[in-house]
């Protein structure tokens, strides 16, 4: 005897994505040449925005630390400062350097993919520098800068951001592994 048929549900829009498999999920999503290129543009845009933002952040930054090196009067304060003003021009002063475009002849995928390789060897280069900050911290507070809850709360600020640094890598890895996954034959 046949089976009677049990009233099906009604299709939901959920179903369609509830019912892929792992494959379907894992398939490449293939970009056309026009879409890659206006990622590589918006990236090149976005290298400019940021190159200035952080032109701008260094300058302040400077300055205020520089102001202090010359008007405060305590030698471990000025030594701190001065000692941090180093530190900033070393991490972020190499950064200004490069010019972050697409060479003539580079194909847009190759630029995504050597923006995202750069962006997280960039992100590993001050995660593992960071330390350099300890110094200048400690002789600021050694010179009576700085209470010691001030103290704490910096060197938690800095443990955050070696953090932060460190997840900004992994995503780019994930970038530039996207990227490969699209541009695949």
């Amino acid at each position: 005897m046949p089976e009677p048929k049990l009233p099906r549900e009604p299709e939901m829009p959920e179903a369609a994505w509830k019912s892929e498999t792992e494959e379907e999920r894992n398939m490449p999503i293939k970009f056309t040449t026009h879409q890659l290129e206006t990622l590589a543009r918006s990236r090149e845009k976005l290298n400019v925005y940021l190159n200035a933002a952080i032109a701008l952040v260094m300058l302040a930054l400077g300055a205020a630390l520089l102001y202090n090196v010359f008007r405060l009067d305590q030698p471990w304060l000025r030594l701190g400062q001065a000692w941090t003003v180093g530190v900033v021009v070393y991490l972020f002063g190499p950064g200004l350097r490069r010019a972050n475009r697409r060479g003539v002849g580079e194909p847009c995928a190759q630029f995504l993919e050597r923006q995202h390789e750069e962006r997280r060897l960039g992100y590993m280069h001050l995660r593992r520098r960071l330390f350099l900050f300890l110094p200048g911290i400690a002789m600021s507070w050694w010179g009576g800068g700085a209470r010691p809850w001030l103290f704490v709360v910096v060197l938690m600020a800095l443990a955050l951001a070696w953090l932060g640094f460190g997840r900004a890598a992994e995503k780019a890895a994930l970038d530039r592994e996207d990227v490969r996954r699209i541009v695949a034959p």
